[in-house]
């Protein structure tokens, strides 16, 4: 079997980027140019914003340089500027300057980066396990299905995941053949990795696990390399964030007040019970196991999330009988599997105890889940893996895949607040009143030859705290309105978890789904993953979660073939790409 697989190696894996490019690259322009993910626009606007420094004193004086954002009317900024820096450099050399074209250029560099952590995800399994397992999982992550989402974002999850990645490769080259050069590199990487998001600190814990034991194996050398990486992690940092310090020369690193201060921001907003409107999704969610479904259901895929689970349960298990008879002839292997384990648990444990358990948050993990999951089925099933045309391999691959490709499909159509768009302008006459919810984009959408403006838009602030004046004013707004438009579950999906916080709320939402207020359903726009096999006609509904089941009777499935039911998926899973729109009409006016 060996063999076999080495033998065809590159074949291989130019075979699975191939098929990383695809699903990261298919349908780029998913939402027509409409700038519909949030973080997106922002980071966007920011990239356009930034001006070039007139010299290099300048770009390290945080208080005038015009590539700090908090110099260009963007005074909140948390993201590492590495990414920005990055696209900002290659839109200017490609010419792709504009709005749109930014933010395509900067898809299609995350979709990039993503496709090297394939390649690192075959490194990694090679090194530590075999090339078999090596291409097995660099295959699974190329088809999962939260890496592929992330790909078609504009935003610094794939940079930070591929300087994380990349710098546990190197933790691990670093113990097989310790040189200076790898040290070097993996502060460079690390160093990269801080400048995409901070979170990166999180590869602490295996960083900790390498220099222990190679302190222990070449004793002073290590406190060399460990001096090494940490200076040069820093020096990075410090070139490609500079504005986390104050400047205005470079060998000034006083930490930036304002940089701090937009740190401390994010987490007060985003603590439990300040009700901040994007956070409400996550109150009473349980640690660790939200995500952990999350993860399975939806960032894997059913089938590949129950195998990733297996591998790494089985990796567990087997670790201390393999400590216990080979430690003497397998210690750097088995040192190997900690690294990955370490780095795989330190995130997921964090992140997975947070009040704030976005599912992008734990992208780190997915890369270490695809080898654990490439790890089990050649532990359990070496026979069957042995050629690739083995009717198991065969039903493996195609329950697999099943997801991802159902996925895709929602890349495959106009985005569903386009296509409720052109719906509106075509049969919701000129000059009608449409009510729209706060912290949700308004709809319709300017299109071409088609322009909002010819609508009157009222808010309705129903993330507010219920109260008599609430309540008063939205009933005031109800009654002038011709059409309540709902853009997305963002607001009727979080509000339902809290009844106890959104009594009135909760019930205005199960009101006007049963159609006991003044207003009707007319129709609905949705875009779930959908796969069109012919003469079917089917939802798959893979959760056991009850919130949202005020909307219940709006899940029916639209779409010819096997439909996958993603409403109760966390919000940013559906909320950017694939909203469901809902639309009542006013039966008395």
């Amino acid at each position: 079997m060996q063999k076999f697989w080495k033998t065809n190696e590159y074949f291989y894996l130019i075979i699975i980027l191939l098929i990383a490019a695809f699903f990261r690259f298919y349908g780029i322009n998913w939402d027509q140019n409409q700038h519909l993910h949030p973080d997106e626009r922002f980071l966007t606007m920011v990239t356009q914003s930034l001006k070039w420094p007139s010299s290099l004193p300048e770009y390290f004086n945080t208080s005038i340089s015009p590539f700090n954002p908090h110099n260009s009317n963007f005074p909140f900024y948390v993201y590492g500027t590495f990414p920005i820096f990055f696209v900002k450099a290659l839109s200017e050399i490609s010419g792709f300057t504009d709005y749109n074209t930014i933010t395509i250029l900067g898809r299609f560099i995350s979709g990039c980066f993503d496709i090297l952590v394939v390649y690192l995800v075959f490194l990694i399994g090679k090194k530590v396990f075999s090339t078999p397992i090596g291409l097995l999982a660099a295959f699974f992550y190329s088809i999962s299905i939260l890496p592929i989402q992330l790909s078609h974002f504009f935003a610094v999850d794939t940079f930070l995941n591929f300087f994380m990645v990349l710098t546990t490769y190197l933790l691990l080259k670093s113990i097989y053949t310790p040189r200076k050069i790898w040290f070097t590199f993996m502060g460079i990487s690390f160093g990269l990795a801080f400048a995409s998001k901070i979170s990166a600190f999180l590869l602490a814990p295996p960083i900790l696990l390498v220099f222990l034991y190679l302190i222990y194996k070449f004793k002073h050398h290590a406190f060399f390399w460990g001096l090494s990486f940490l200076t040069i992690s820093f020096l990075i940092f410090r070139i490609f964030q500079p504005y986390a310090f104050l400047g205005p020369s470079f060998f000034d690193i006083t930490p930036n007040p304002k940089f701090l201060a937009n740190l401390q921001e994010i987490r007060t907003l985003f603590r439990p019970g300040n009700f901040y409107p994007p956070a409400i999704q996550w109150t009473n969610t349980t640690p660790l196991l939200h995500p952990l479904k999350d993860i399975i259901l939806w960032g894997l895929g059913l089938p590949l999330g129950i195998l990733s689970i297996s591998g790494f349960i089985l990796v567990i298990l087997n670790l201390p009988k393999n400590f216990k008879h080979q430690f003497k002839t397998n210690l750097l292997s088995k040192i190997s599997i900690l690294i990955l384990l370490t780095a795989l648990l330190t995130t997921f444990l964090y992140q997975g105890t947070q009040f704030l358990k976005l599912m992008r948050y734990f992208i780190p993990i997915y890369p270490y889940l695809a080898i654990f999951s490439a790890y089990f089925l050649f532990q359990n099933f070496p026979k069957s893996l042995a050629k690739l045309y083995n009717p198991m391999f065969a039903i493996i691959t195609i329950l697999i895949l099943s997801w991802p490709l159902s996925f895709i499909s929602i890349y495959s159509k106009p985005h569903s607040r386009v296509l409720a768009s052109n719906w509106i302008y075509e049969n919701i006459p000129v000059g009608s009143k449409i009510a729209f919810e706060h912290w949700d984009d308004a709809l319709p959408l300017n299109l071409k030859n088609y322009n909002s403006s010819n609508y009157e838009f009222i808010e309705l602030p129903l993330f507010e705290p219920d109260s008599v004046e609430k309540w008063n004013n939205i009933n005031t707004k109800l009654s002038q309105v011709d059409y309540i438009i709902l853009s997305s579950n963002r607001l009727y999906a979080s509000i339902s978890r809290v009844p106890e916080k959104y009594p009135i709320t909760s019930k205005y939402y199960r009101d006007l789904f049963n159609e006991d207020l003044n207003f009707k359903f007319v129709t609905q726009f949705s875009s779930r993953p959908n796969l069109p096999i012919p003469f079917i006609n089917t939802c798959i509904t893979p959760t056991f979660a009850d919130f949202g089941k005020i909307a219940e009777r709006f899940y029916y499935c639209s779409d010819q073939g096997l439909t996958i039911i993603d409403d109760f998926a966390d919000e940013s899973f559906t909320v950017y790409d694939h909203p469901k729109v809902l639309i009542f009409k006013n039966n008395v006016k």
